[in-house]
């Protein structure tokens, strides 16, 4: 990050005011041209520390709690120790930049706002194609970008059986930790989607061969069970897992495979064209598909019949995304990129969906996530997302709870961005210094 985008933060605890055995720390903050104080007792200061450590690791030690009424000196002590830790957590950057720390020193009430910052992991030799995260886990799918060094490796697969190199692989790291690998699993065919069941503790990948794999895992996160199923000879465009059961789109079918009866196998036919997307709403109980003509479906789980059909105009959808508090449906369309949103709730009790709003943006966009909270769209493309990434973003995940955006890239990079609450105007502009 350039100097100049740089905002100096100072902070201090400077006195304090007693009232009926009640002590509070008078924290002096200084920002820019802007200076002000915030009362705060140690108990507050505590509760801060609490929430902080529910979302960071190894954080400073927080000043001991002491069980009697403290005399001047002991309140002069821990003046200096409240001092030493709050500039601690200022000198994290990930933790002054979360909604919890600026809160607390109400930064967001007085003129600057700090730049977003990342936190770069390299991951292999590979780019980065899909992203799973939750509190336990990041599961990654990686794959070989570069059509000629596949093709490259197909051959040399062939002639060397002996010396066979993956096309793809998925690695899963501890959550918060991309130095604990838990596992990896290699592919000599391309991986092609990847979903995950945080019910279950399981997921799904499918590959262009047309076979899908079920993994499940274990209470301490490694394979627990592996099975493979053969549900097409053509490449498998999306897969979601509910409960035991894979749907997975290949051609004009929807594929329904139970992975306890493996003889349980339904081919059920979607339209007439090649279906591009699958994405399944546990809330609704709901699975959405699109093809590529712009047709989007959606069904109810278990599948009886199509509930509705939408006919979006658009003919190259590659993403689709549901917000339940709004009803919004989105999907994402290639080229002409552009998101439409409608409301899918009256359009399945009406038996018709209007498009509520369609939103031009960049031209050959890739993918997008949605912040309910914020109600912001981040969208990554084929030059990169916010000058992040030095080649095209294939998947970003947007974390509510925790307020940071994963971007995963062809550049074969996984990048963490803590974003400010607010946005001013040009400052997204600023990320042009990374």
């Amino acid at each position: 990050m350039s100097n100049k985008n740089n905002t100096q933060i100072k902070i201090s605890v400077t006195s304090f005011t007693q009232e009926k055995y009640i002590t509070k720390y008078i924290i002096a903050i200084e920002c820019s041209n802007q200076k002000w104080q915030i009362q705060k007792r140690y108990s507050e200061v505590e509760e801060i520390h609490n929430k902080l450590h529910q979302l960071f690791n190894d954080l400073p030690q927080f000043p001991k709690k002491q069980l009697f009424h403290l005399n001047r000196s002991e309140i002069e002590f821990r003046m200096q120790q409240l001092d030493n830790y709050l500039n601690q957590l200022l000198n994290r950057k990930e933790i002054l930049n979360s909604v919890i720390f600026r809160d607390f020193l109400i930064l967001d009430q007085y003129d600057e706002f700090l730049h977003p910052i990342q936190t770069q992991h390299k991951i292999l030799n590979m780019s980065l194609k899909d992203i799973h995260e939750n509190d336990n886990i990041t599961l990654l799918l990686l794959y070989d970008s570069s059509m000629m060094a596949r093709i490259d490796t197909y051959i040399n697969n062939i002639l060397e059986s002996k010396k066979q190199s993956p096309i793809s692989t998925l690695i899963c790291f501890s959550q918060n930790d991309f130095k604990q690998k838990l596992f990896s699993k290699e592919f000599l065919k391309a991986l092609t989607c990847m979903n995950f069941n945080n019910t279950e503790n399981a997921f799904a990948v499918g590959l262009s061969s047309g076979l899908v794999y079920y993994y499940r895992l274990d209470e301490k996160y490694t394979i627990d069970m592996e099975e493979q199923f053969q549900l097409a000879q053509t490449k498998i465009q999306g897969c979601v897992l509910i409960q035991r059961d894979i749907y997975a789109i290949t051609s004009n079918f929807l594929k329904i495979q139970n992975t306890k009866k493996i003889q349980e196998q339904q081919e059920i036919p979607i339209g007439q064209h090649d279906l591009t997307n699958i994405i399944y709403n546990s809330s609704r109980n709901l699975i959405v598909i699109s093809n590529n003509i712009g047709e989007i479906y959606l069904c109810q789980v278990p599948f009886v019949k199509i509930g509705l059909k939408v006919s979006t105009h658009s003919t190259q959808i590659i993403q689709l995304l549901i917000d339940n508090e709004r009803n919004y449906l989105m999907a994402l369309n290639y080229d002409p990129s552009h998101i439409i949103i409608f409301d899918y709730a009256k359009g399945l009790q009406n038996g018709f969906a209007q498009i509520k709003t369609n939103i031009v943006i960049k031209n050959k966009s890739l993918c997008f996530e949605w912040s309910k909270k914020r109600g912001e769209i981040f969208i990554g493309n084929e030059d990169d997302v916010f000058k992040a990434h030095s080649k095209k973003i294939n998947k970003i995940i947007w974390n509510e709870n925790k307020s940071f955006l994963l971007t995963g890239s062809d550049d074969e990079s996984l990048k963490i961005w803590y974003l400010p609450k607010k946005w001013r105007i040009g400052q997204a502009d600023n990320f042009s210094t990374f």
